[in-house]
């Protein structure tokens, strides 16, 4: 089932073809909201099914919509909180060290000088035993064919099409290997980046990732998708910039969760976002060649299931 948000009121709706079923309007016992929806547990989905397969062979007005008429919100929750992983694809790592000329993002796997194989990333890393990643804002949700304001300090906007995993219920001190029923379903997320100007401090804002349109979310959930097997393709105006998949994470959604609900207690419509694979302008191996996105650039992340998450840079009015 893909859930979307749509129209003025942003009602939970489910999008099946090229229609999108108001789900609480084809059944009044369900939520209109995404919160109060996710919360309501697998009985609401198993209404939905019923609402849905009862509404597309209605065809009533006000309750199936074209999929051309409404617009489509990001999928989330009020101010979600969103935990990012870093450094959670080998490629990915490797390629942002060797385009810097620096070997700093492996510093702490082994001895400076050291030449890494994507493999001994991956097992270094896991042996290591420590999730790295950041926290990213939402409080100005930015969702499918929104744009995205190209930052006043930046002049490096990256881009990273990520999948992301939506929490679907209360989950704190989760045991090691009991993550994964937590997870409620699957999105994209483009997580938009401002490069070369981070200050390493004891404490820090995190301005390169923490801006208004810092990310993007959408353009629905994929309630029961499996976060650990999707393909992930970035097209920048038409560009291949990014294809792989997200099996090759090293540390998967579910550990993440595990690793920060010793902390954290994370809420329905949370999300964990599982890192960028290669391929995106930090890590590109094109030498020689400006992958930093400009103002009129579309950026487009999509997955087969999930559908196409597509954004637009544009100058600060």
């Amino acid at each position: 089932m893909r859930i979307v948000v749509f129209g003025d009121e942003r009602r939970v709706g489910a999008w099946e073809g090229d229609r999108i079923v108001d789900l609480s309007r084809a059944d009044s016992s369900l939520p209109s909201g995404l919160e109060a929806f996710i919360a309501a547990g697998p009985k609401a989905l198993d209404e939905a099914r019923t609402a849905i397969e009862r509404a597309t062979g209605d065809g009533k007005t006000g309750v199936v919509h074209s999929r051309d008429e409404v617009h489509l919100h990001a999928p989330a929750v009020r101010r979600p909180r969103i935990a990012c992983a870093a450094g959670n694809y080998a490629e990915h790592t490797l390629g942002s060290a060797a385009r810097k000329g620096s070997s700093s993002a492996l510093a702490d796997l082994a001895p400076a000088g050291t030449t890494l194989t994507a493999a001994e990333v991956v097992e270094k890393t896991r042996e290591r035993d420590r999730p790295r990643g950041f926290w990213k804002d939402f409080a100005v949700p930015v969702g499918p064919e929104d744009a995205i304001t190209y930052p006043e300090r930046a002049n490096q906007l990256d881009y990273e099409g990520e999948v992301a995993a939506v929490i679907g219920t209360r989950a704190k001190d989760v045991p090691k290997g009991h993550g994964a029923p937590y997870i409620w379903g699957v999105t994209l997320l483009n997580d938009w980046s401002i490069r070369g100007q981070n200050v390493k401090d004891s404490l820090s804002f995190n301005l390169g990732k923490n801006f208004d349109g810092g990310a993007s979310v959408g353009p629905c959930i994929l309630v029961g998708g499996d976060p650990s097997d999707l393909v992930v393709e970035t097209h920048v105006n038409g560009e291949l910039r990014q294809h792989y998949n997200s099996g090759d994470m090293i540390f998967s959604h579910a550990e993440y969760l595990e690793y920060l609900s010793r902390d954290f207690t994370f809420l329905p419509g949370d999300m964990i976002a599982g890192g960028s694979g290669p391929g995106s302008a930090t890590d590109s191996a094109k030498a020689g060649k400006d992958l930093w996105l400009k103002i009129g650039d579309v950026v487009e992340v999509s997955s087969p299931d999930i559908g196409k998450l597509r954004n637009r840079i544009v100058a600060k009015r």
